[in-house]
């Protein structure tokens, strides 16, 4: 007996050290500074997090049970927020070490991006379809469907069959897993070396809310979407600078990302439907280009509504919580 709850104790410490293990690995992969870190290790630490959460996700995602779709998805997730982090950190990293992380991170995430885009375009359609289902037949657009899916199903067999892109993506993480440790950050610099380029980002946003207001199409509400993530992801970041404020701004720019986001996914279906026209029955492309038409205007509204709520402050004003 006393052996069995000796064994027992110690499957139980086992257990707990694991766990204390894996709670120190999440917490050294979040996405925010921590209080008291220093501000160039921070950074550095963010950026390896979530170069590791990519590396680790393809890994799986190439296993013999793995989700490719699901880990690719979540990859190109990691690289926008590399990418946000680069511009914030701008001024204190240099335009050079700026421009060079900017452009591999981009190129990595376009090199994954056919299996993902195929599948939205499937998400979308389902969703107009489910939204508007009192409004349709049964087996509306089901030629148009079918043909998306089956794209889908061809792209994320391409891209699980050929291992090219999938290694080529890891040897860039691998790279710059390497490159982070000598990224040119100063040491002491504090929160305030991240301010300049955190009111950036903001000021860039506002500038692409106002033109998206005066004029509201596919580009420039996609530009507001790609400045919203910028925002929403700096302040992740910068969470401990001000832990309420930027908890209510991360909140609301990935809202606004969120609603812009789909508004662009129905303009892509829209023009996919359109080269795909032969698959539909006759009066379904007007038909889906009206629901689209009536989805999107619902959504533009609330994008500019959303905006401007985001955007109501001053960038100097705001740049001033990160000191």
């Amino acid at each position: 007996m006393a052996a069995a709850g000796g064994a027992a104790a110690v499957a139980v410490k086992r257990s707990r050290a694991r766990k204390a293990r894996r709670r120190e690995a999440e917490r050294a992969r979040a996405f925010r500074l921590r209080r008291g870190e220093g501000t160039g290790d921070g950074v550095r630490r963010v950026a390896r997090g979530q170069l590791d959460l990519a590396g680790d996700g393809l890994d799986a995602g190439t296993g013999p049970r793995g989700d490719l779709d699901g880990a690719v998805h979540e990859t190109r997730k990691a690289f926008k927020r590399l990418r946000a982090l680069a511009r914030v950190s701008r001024d204190a990293l240099g335009d050079e070490a700026y421009r060079r992380e900017n452009t591999i991170f981009r190129d990595a995430g376009r090199r994954l991006s056919g299996t993902r885009d195929a599948a939205v375009l499937v998400q979308t359609l389902d969703g107009v379809v489910a939204r508007y289902r009192e409004e349709l037949d049964d087996d509306a657009f089901t030629g148009l469907r079918d043909a998306l899916a089956s794209e889908a199903e061809a792209a994320s067999r391409s891209l699980s069959d050929d291992r090219i892109a999938v290694d080529a993506v890891q040897g860039t993480l691998e790279a710059a897993r390497r490159r982070v440790g000598g990224w040119p950050l100063p040491d002491d610099g504090g929160l305030a070396m991240l301010e300049p380029g955190f009111e950036r980002i903001y000021r860039r946003g506002r500038r692409a809310l106002k033109t998206a207001r005066r004029d509201p199409d596919t580009e420039t509400l996609h530009e507001l979407r790609k400045r919203a993530k910028d925002l929403w992801h700096a302040a992740q970041v910068l969470r401990p600078a001000a832990p309420k404020a930027m908890k209510a701004l991360a909140r609301r720019a990935h809202a606004l990302s969120d609603v812009v986001g789909e508004d662009h996914d129905l303009a892509v279906l829209r023009a996919a439907a359109r080269e795909r026209h032969a698959t539909l029955a006759p009066g379904e492309l007007a038909l889906l280009e009206r629901l689209i038409a009536r989805r999107r205007a619902g959504l533009q509204r609330r994008a500019l509504a959303r905006g401007r709520r985001v955007y109501g402050r001053k960038p100097a004003e705001l740049a001033k919580l990160v000191r």
